[in-house]
């Protein structure tokens, strides 16, 4: 059930954007077979991913920039399922390829053989690109809920400021007075379990302090 409810959200936005991009007359048409690539993708495997909530926003985005390109380059998105499937994935940026143990071992070793426990310990120090990768193995593998829930917690924190595992101290520094008091938290949390750098976990506490 919960699978369907994630397909029908993708396919209300994109079949929005395709009926806006081939025409009123074209309107049916182009929503159903719009409709019925997602669901080939999703149930085929091609887009065998998770979209939470969290991530609808940035995938609409990426969709409407995509689209956009299309028609400056003077590209028309023809009406049949190749033309716009290919449109569709390509906006979406949508995976097929699911990660496999060597990919999960590299970033923590013998995962298969670790007990929950033992991998949220693991989990606490990964980079944003690692949870994600962990996330669709689990996901994919095992679904175990207090794993799923410790990397989503893990997420969220890195994803109050984006970048941030690329960002110098300057960087993180200019971010923080956007911040409210629970994002300062999240991320002094995210900070002291990865890069535990002095002046950025200071930084944190003096603004919670006045915050206070």
């Amino acid at each position: 059930m919960t699978q369907c409810v994630r397909i029908e959200r993708i396919d209300h936005f994109s079949t929005g954007f395709c009926v806006a991009h081939t025409g009123a007359g074209e309107e049916k048409e182009a929503e159903m077979k719009a409709s019925n690539i997602l669901r080939k993708a999703c149930y085929g495997g091609i887009g065998a991913v998770e979209f939470s909530r969290e991530r609808l926003s940035s995938i609409r985005k990426a969709v409407r920039d995509s689209l956009d390109e299309f028609v400056k380059r003077g590209e028309r998105l023809d009406r049949t399922e190749d033309s716009l499937a290919k449109a569709l994935l390509a906006a979406l940026s949508i995976k097929s390829k699911i990660p496999t143990a060597n990919d999960v071992n590299s970033i923590i070793p013998g995962y298969d053989d670790l007990t929950v426990t033992e991998i949220i310990d693991q989990i606490k120090r990964l980079t944003m690109k690692e949870l994600e990768t962990v996330r669709e193995y689990e996901y994919h593998n095992f679904n175990r809920i207090r794993v799923l829930r410790q990397i989503d917690r893990e997420l969220d924190e890195i994803r109050i400021i984006p970048d941030y595992d690329t960002l110098s101290v300057a960087g993180v520094l200019e971010k923080l007075d956007e911040l409210n008091r629970q994002e300062l938290a999240a991320v002094k949390d995210y900070e002291k379990s990865h890069r535990n750098r002095t002046t950025v976990l200071k930084a944190i506490e003096n603004r919670l302090a006045k915050a206070a």
